[in-house]
């Protein structure tokens, strides 16, 4: 029988006193001057396996894929990869399994199942939530205390900063210590080695790292030097790419798992990240438990992440030296000097769908080069437009680049550039800007058009398309053409023309509609060209009326609390821009004007100017009218806030409104993450001085005196249970400046109990402790 005593002043002082001197033995557990740093034990103990699953007839379940995630909460928030967090071509799942780490080093243990709360397919990041134990029985998410970490700022990070990352490795990874899931979760340490960019997402959309990183660990996390995480391993399996795989489960009905079963695919090696900065609005909606509805006037269109990649293509690659703010090449080059840190490729695409795979291989002199490289990832620039890859905050070496592009693991084209030598002087055409004349201005100069105004890549539906560019090096007579397209159609034929211009300075162009066939709303391009060489291009959206001097597109955004019906027909219910903090959703409203069908448009809502839901997709609604809708849902009311929604066409900011919700303001400290003192250590028995194995830690809510514990689970706030060492961990950190309840049970040993355990400003943080129990 096991009693109970109190500790003795010896244990006491051996429990906040005498602290052995492990912690800093282990790099994960340095401290600098007091400053955060990388905890290798919490990271570890937040990665979860996940396992999707998809049950047979019969109720099987059978394995379909499996990857990493990251706890980001204690109640049950996991970071990962969309492509793990729902079902998809590659990945069939019914359901998705959450294996947990007790103790680090040693293999996960299946616990709970979890369901889909946010994700960003196009993004390939998710947050999931753990919602029932794997005997179906439901959880209440506030009654979980599990390890978790916290989100850093991606922005911060520079070139060869030192980063660790955490996940689950394939049998791929050589330093893994087994092919199937009875593999622990592992770090690998690496540098930053650069950064991509990527249209739609802008500067930065992919952390580049020399990391050796398996694909079972896709969806776990990277982390900075703080134990920060900044960064999201993200890869595909590529169809077909049956090497990079992980044996799971026994299914040649042989009792075992090995060789002779079949490979789950996990992707290969992973080389890039998605920034946390992405992730950053999932997670708090996740947290406020606010989801999003889409337009349900029909105005937004469905994700297409099971469409098929039939007749897909990419097509017109070139490179750009850089992109202006609307994401178009500022010129077309063919080589670029040594010493370049800025370079982009583009390229046209149609028939493609958000979900499908897409990637990027680059050799340099005939050498693969992961650098500048894209593994594997998720498309999500919707079905046609041109896009971008590449970067501006590494040098790029001399060297012959060819540029593959691949979709659904299909070589789809290729292009070729050479860095190195002096930089040009060869005639050149660069920043084409595209605008509106203003006709009231009085022509002074023969042969000046009007000057531009309400410029941009955006302009009201006319009659006459105006574009001005800048022209170096251009001498006399030298041959030059202009062409212009509708959707891709030609709508003028090519201008030739000899140069009479200087060799440097501004040109402007314009083209008309035909008569009697006036221009119509959506995509155009113009491409200029020096001979027969394409030496600038850029694509404008033509959309809305011009009025009074302005583009007018979104008109009259405001919010209701609720709407029912939709365009003409639709009632709007309390209107405003104020609202109780008592309302389960809240509706943007707006109308539109001369939107094509196709035409991509982004819209972004925020609580207090922190990021929440952004989407681009391609407009659905008719070309005008009224009573386009977007909503957000709580989960029994909204939170006290201000929403703010904005609306945006090729990048520029068409409408923005926002909305009070109770107070106007999130409560204080909601996004807070608790610190205090991590306790970890060892138990051990005080004569022979062997290690405890099984003996529990527990920590006593607030309010439970260590006399009043009667063994109930409500009373305890967590409890750690020794390993095969005899060490443990507490999952949560204890603030400072409380006093804690502790008591420590073994079999065959007598209780260690005090109810006077404080910690202070000056307690080392981890407290590492060694307990010493006597035989009962």
């Amino acid at each position: 029988m096991v009693t109970k005593r109190f500790f003795t002043s010896r244990i006491t002082c051996l429990l906040i006193s005498s602290l052995i001197a492990l912690s800093l033995a282990h790099p994960a557990y340095a401290q600098t001057g007091g400053a955060a740093t990388f905890d290798e034990t919490n990271a570890l103990r937040a990665t979860v396996l996940i396992t999707q699953v998809v049950h047979s007839p019969n109720g099987d379940p059978v394995i379909s894929c499996v990857g990493s995630g990251t706890l980001i909460s204690a109640d049950g928030l996991i970071l990962t990869n969309a492509h793990l967090a729902q079902s998809t071509p590659h990945c069939k799942a019914d359901a998705i399994a959450i294996s947990l780490t007790g103790i680090p080093g040693q293999p996960p243990v299946a616990t709970y199942y979890a369901e889909l709360n946010e994700v960003n397919i196009g993004w390939d990041l998710a947050v999931l939530q753990i919602t029932r134990t794997l005997d179906g029985r439901a959880i209440d998410r506030s009654t979980l205390s599990l390890p978790y970490v916290s989100l850093g700022d991606s922005e911060a990070l520079h070139l060869d900063d030192t980063i660790e990352v955490v996940g689950y490795p394939s049998s791929d990874d050589k330093q893994a210590a087994s092919t199937t899931t009875n593999s622990a979760a592992s770090v690998r340490r690496g540098v930053i080695s650069n950064f991509t960019d990527e249209a739609r997402v802008g500067s930065r959309a992919w952390i580049k790292t020399n990391a050796t990183i398996s694909g079972g660990m896709s969806g776990g996390a990277a982390y900075n030097t703080a134990g920060q995480l900044i960064g999201v391993p993200t890869i595909e399996a590529s169809p077909g790419a049956t090497e990079a795989c992980r044996l799971i489960q026994d299914t040649n009905g042989d009792g075992r798992v090995d060789s002779n079963d079949s490979c789950v695919p996990t992707g290969g090696f992973i080389n890039a990240l998605r920034p946390s900065r992405l992730a950053r609005g999932l997670v708090r909606a996740a947290q406020l438990r606010i989801t999003i509805n889409n337009d349900s006037s029909g105005a937004a269109a469905t994700s297409t992440a099971n469409a098929s990649a039939n007749g897909a293509t990419f097509t017109r690659l070139f490179f750009a030296p850089g992109i202006n703010a609307a994401g178009m090449p500022t010129s077309v080059i063919t080589t670029t000097p040594g010493g370049t840190k800025s370079l982009y490729l583009f390229f046209d695409y149609r028939n493609m769908h958000d979900g499908l795979i897409y990637e990027l291989r680059a050799t340099i002199d005939g050498v693969p080069n992961a650098t500048f490289s894209l593994a594997p990832s998720t498309w999500n620039g919707g079905v046609q437009g041109m896009w971008y890859i590449g970067g501006h905050e590494q040098v790029w070496p001399n060297g012959v680049y060819l540029f593959t592009l691949l979709i659904e693991g299909v070589r789809a084209a290729s292009k070729q550039i050479t860095i190195g030598g002096a930089a040009s002087t060869a005639p050149s055409f660069s920043d084409i800007l595209f605008g509106v004349t203003d006709r009231t201005v009085q022509i002074i100069v023969k042969g000046e058009l009007p000057p531009l105004i309400i410029t941009g890549n955006v302009l009201p539906a006319s009659d006459q398309i105006n574009a001005e560019f800048v022209y170096n090096n251009v001498p006399p007579n030298t041959p030059w053409q202009q062409a212009w397209y509708y959707q891709d159609v030609q709508i003028t034929s090519p201008t030739k023309a000899n140069w009479k211009s200087a060799a440097n300075g501004k040109q402007q162009i314009s083209a008309a509609s035909p008569p009697g066939n006036p221009l119509q709303p959506g995509r155009y391009r113009v491409e200029l060209y020096l001979g027969d060489q394409l030496a600038a291009t850029s694509d404008f959206v033509m959309a809305g009326d011009y009025a009074n001097s302005k583009l007018s597109l979104f008109n009259g955004l405001t919010f209701a609390s609720d709407v029912t019906g939709s365009g003409a027909d639709a009632k709007i219910t309390g209107a405003g821009l104020t609202f109780a903090n008592t309302i389960p959703r809240l509706f943007a409203t707006f109308d539109w004007a001369n939107i094509a069908p196709g035409t991509p448009w982004t819209w972004r809502w925020a609580v207090d100017g922190n990021p929440l839901f952004e989407e681009t997709q391609p407009w659905q609604g008719a070309l005008s009218g009224k009573t386009a809708m977007l909503q957000i849902n709580g989960q029994n009311h909204l939170p006290d806030g201000s929403y703010s929604v904005e609306l945006l066409v090729g990048g520029v900011s068409m409408g923005k409104a926002t909305a009070k919700v109770g107070l106007g303001q999130l409560p204080v400290n909601i996004f807070a993450q608790v610190s205090g003192v991590q306790v970890q250590g060892k138990v051990i028995d005080a004569e022979t001085k062997q290690p405890i194995v099984g003996a529990a830690l527990i920590v006593l809510k607030q309010n439970i005196s260590t006399k009043d514990f009667t063994g109930q689970m409500a009373d305890i706030d967590q409890m750690a249970l020794t390993d095969s060492q005899g060490q443990f961990q507490l999952t949560r950190l204890l603030p400072r400046g409380n006093t804690y309840s502790v008591i420590v049970r073994a079999a065959g040993y007598l209780s260690l109990s005090t109810d006077a355990l404080t910690f202070d400003d000056k307690t080392k943080n981890p407290l590492v402790m060694q307990l010493e129990m006597n035989k009962d």
